[in-house]
């Protein structure tokens, strides 16, 4: 799968932070992770933690896939608001979605914090107005309420507060303590270097094209011809995770991001918070350590490569414009542009786990909330290989997906 057009800021601005080599031979582990992305990465790493044996596979090189095309906004909220998801699946599961995500942004912390330059992990906390005036009654107001009422740190915004602090005008706004960004192609990198360090054997430049579970063996193929067995294996090459299942459990889109050169300190809005707005597809932005700003959103419901690729330089100029329109003083001149695909399943919440074979196991964490549900997806999964019960593994098991979806859509 074509994942994301030409030249992702990350890529760009960090060059080639680690190379690793190409397997050539026929080898085998106790877990063959595939795919070397952020949360390939952030498995791995937890899996060289628990001591596990470990080999991580990926067909292009790390973190060139769609982590490379990452805004990495961390966020604990997710792309549905808490109170509707909590109509959709019981507010008790809901909050504690919610809650991993939360609890997430924190461990990045931690996990960033022994790398020299925490991979430009920052905590900030998040801004989200409402994007027309009744969505102050039919949004904002109840998620407050279902946040406040959660136990989560948050304040309500009136438009004069708005105004005053952050220079533009919604509404209404809902301030959560909680939030936070990160460089995701240099954390991918100094989490793969360190799992290295710590026994993971590491290759890229490998396609798997087959995966087949028999007894208690996992046998992989390559492209080439090179075969593979393990005790588990651990699928987490983003969005062309599908590939391997034999039912669709996503909906692909485009989405598109601009980023500026950098600014100065004052042109920044206040706490550098990330912004985002009510409306769906929604508008979002933040800052970055060497003080650019990156502006996203704009989805279009298409997997097409083309067509996604064709649709960027207009789509460049409609978020520059809806940016210039919120902070109308704030010089922005785009430096990088770029779209990548992005994936979302009914009810917001990622898969983990196994689906028919209980040694192939899957971490498809679709939605804005990637990198957080991929922290997720490290402890559930590190404890199904041990053969440990997780707790939150049935929030986001397959046992949820309605038994008469077909292939081939929704």
């Amino acid at each position: 799968m074509d994942l994301h057009s030409a030249y992702p800021f990350w890529m760009i601005k960090e060059g080639i932070l680690g190379s690793f080599p190409k397997l050539h031979d026929c080898t085998k582990a106790e877990v063959v992770v595939v795919g070397a992305g952020i949360t390939g990465a952030l498995i791995a790493h937890r899996l060289c933690e628990a001591g596990i044996d470990v080999v991580v596979l990926e067909k292009r090189h790390v973190a060139h896939g769609s982590t490379s095309a990452s805004t990495a906004m961390l966020q604990y909220e997710i792309d549905i608001p808490l109170f509707d998801l909590s109509q959709k699946i019981g507010k008790k599961k809901a909050v504690r979605a919610y809650r991993i995500c939360s609890d997430a942004i924190d461990e990045i912390g931690r996990i960033s914090k022994p790398f020299g330059d925490q991979a430009d992990f920052q905590k900030l906390p998040s801004l989200y107005y409402a994007s027309y005036a009744h969505h102050d009654r039919d949004i904002i107001q109840p998620e407050f309420k279902a946040r406040k009422s959660a136990g989560f740190e948050v304040s309500l915004l009136s438009e004069s507060d708005i105004r005053k602090e952050y220079g533009f005008s919604a509404a209404s706004a809902i301030r959560s303590a909680q939030g936070g960004h990160v460089n995701p192609y240099k954390l991918c990198h100094h989490l793969l270097a360190d799992a290295q360090k710590k026994g993971a054997r590491i290759y890229d430049s490998i396609e798997i094209t087959r995966i087949e579970q028999n007894g208690d063996e996992v046998q992989l193929w390559s492209g080439e011809g090179l075969e593979i067995k393990a005790r588990h294996v651990i699928v987490a090459c983003g969005y062309e995770s599908q590939r391997y299942l034999p039912v669709p459990v996503t909906l692909f889109n485009a989405s598109y991001a601009i980023v500026s050169t950098p600014l100065d300190e004052k042109h920044v809005w206040k706490d550098n918070a990330l912004v985002w707005e009510t409306k769906t597809p929604y508008l979002y932005m933040r800052t970055t350590a060497d003080r650019r700003i990156i502006v996203g959103g704009r989805d279009e419901r298409t997997a097409d490569p083309a067509r996604r690729d064709s649709l960027l330089p207009f789509k460049k100029l409609q978020l520059e414009n809806d940016f210039r329109r919120l902070f109308p003083g704030i010089p922005f001149d785009t430096d990088f542009a770029w779209a990548g695909v992005f994936g979302e399943t009914e009810d917001g919440l990622p898969y983990i786990g196994s689906y028919d074979q209980d040694r192939i196991h899957y971490a498809m964490n679709y939605g804005g909330n990637g990198i957080t549900f991929s922290v997720a997806a490290a402890h559930i999964l590190t404890d199904a290989v041990r053969g440990k019960k997780n707790a939150d593994a049935a929030l986001f098991s397959f046992d949820r997906l309605k038994k008469v979806r077909k292939p081939g859509g929704w």
